[in-house]
């Protein structure tokens, strides 16, 4: 006969491993807010989850003049952004106006401030490298904004 108590305990530990992830995907709101350097009004976050080959977007309206900081974080911390190849690009008109990847040093990073030129509509594309990745990817993409005179 099969112990009901194991069974109980297995369901329990995995209830709690599945809750656990949940709160700390909420959890990184948090930290991606806090990310955003003083000098900026914070003004929106976005959920960001992804399953490969799922595009994954935002969208926003900026305004000219005003200078943007975007700043991203993801499930797998900061060193994840590199490991997995995480990329977050910013579109207007179908051109990619701000990336946070550096195709000069080749490095990954976790936002990019922006001078905005033009007042519309923005989108957030945000993008896997690492196509083989199995689960889904939570985070959140946090925008603050200043205004210059």
């Amino acid at each position: 006969m099969r112990n009901p108590y194991l069974l109980l305990f297995l369901l329990l530990i995995l209830s709690f491993h599945a809750s656990a992830q949940i709160v700390s995907c909420d959890t990184l709101q948090k930290k991606s807010i806090a990310k955003i350097a003083r000098e900026y009004t914070y003004a929106k976050t976005f959920p960001m989850t992804k399953k490969t080959g799922e595009p994954a977007t935002a969208a926003l309206v900026m305004s000219e003049g005003s200078t943007y900081c975007v700043k991203f974080t993801v499930s797998g911390g900061d060193k994840s952004i590199t490991d997995e190849g995480i990329i977050l690009n910013l579109i207007n008109n179908g051109n990619v106006v701000a990336s946070s990847y550096n195709k000069v040093t080749l490095r990954y990073q976790d936002g990019f401030t922006i001078k905005c030129e033009k007042t519309g509509m923005y989108y957030f594309n945000f993008e896997l490298r690492n196509k083989e990745r199995k689960q889904p990817l939570c985070g959140y993409i946090s925008i603050g904004f200043k205004r210059n005179n």
